[in-house]
């Protein structure tokens, strides 16, 4: 028996193949987008800021994101580890003196986790939750009260310490990277943030941090704040500043 084949014309098999070979490349793309993904979460501060009834740890993340926290004891600290993440904070521990929190520190506890650790006096409840800039941490003062827990996926407006004064309040300064950084509350933003030398807050801007005073340079001369133990609801020690007098021509 004869079978006859007809032959094929090279241009439509090198066109088939071709063919082939997209349909498996549009088949292939979702996967890769999904393994591209979003950018890793930036963890670039972590602020601790005190009210009446809590005392609270503020931590900024670039975006939304995947946590675990554990309560450990002996010492009792709180750990966070955020999946996904980059550590872009302090390379040493930041010491704290408020109340039952003793220390900030963390690190890239390993690739794509990065650590936040708050270490405490003794145990405390505690609730985590989330705003526009990312976690809030929340050490009620009171004993026996629990913090009810919140699901990382709720969502919820960031929320700043009332103030009934019109200059900015000292929290606390830190040594951060070999140089000085001081924690200030912004009236005009409403908020607690980490200012250097040079940094705009207010009407001013920071002209010096020392161990326990900034001096800020506005409009109408230079102001120093004192660090106060007062509340966000409490003016803060602040006096006015003699100008600096102007230089004289040698004689």
């Amino acid at each position: 028996m004869v079978v006859l084949r007809r032959a094929v014309p090279r241009g439509r098999v090198g066109a088939a193949r071709g063919l082939v070979g997209l349909l498996i490349a549009l088949v292939a793309l979702p996967s890769v987008a999904r393994g591209q993904g979003q950018p890793p979460v930036e963890l670039s501060e972590a602020t601790v800021v005190e009210h009446d009834a809590a005392v609270e740890v503020w931590v900024r993340l670039s975006r939304p994101g995947k946590y675990q926290s554990d309560l450990i004891d002996s010492p009792w600290r709180l750990v966070l580890d955020f999946e996904d993440a980059v550590y872009r904070w302090s390379a040493r521990p930041v010491p704290v003196s408020a109340d039952f929190v003793r220390e900030l520190r963390g690190s890239q506890f390993r690739k794509g986790v990065a650590r936040l650790v708050i270490e405490l006096r003794h145990k405390v409840p505690y609730a985590v939750e989330q705003d526009r800039e990312g976690l809030r941490i929340v050490l009620p003062r009171q004993p026996g009260v629990a913090a009810a827990p919140t699901s990382a996926s709720q969502t919820r407006p960031a929320s700043s310490p009332p103030s009934t004064s019109k200059e900015p309040l000292v929290y606390g300064i830190v040594m951060l990277n070999e140089q000085m950084h001081a924690y200030i509350f912004d009236p005009t933003v409403l908020q607690v943030r980490r200012y250097a030398v040079g940094d705009a807050v207010g009407h001013g801007v920071v002209e010096t941090i020392g161990e326990r005073s900034v001096v800020l340079r506005t409009p109408t001369g230079r102001v120093e704040l004192q660090v106060s133990d007062a509340k966000p609801d409490a003016s803060p020690a602040s006096r006015r500043v003699a100008p600096a007098p102007p230089p004289t021509r040698p004689r």
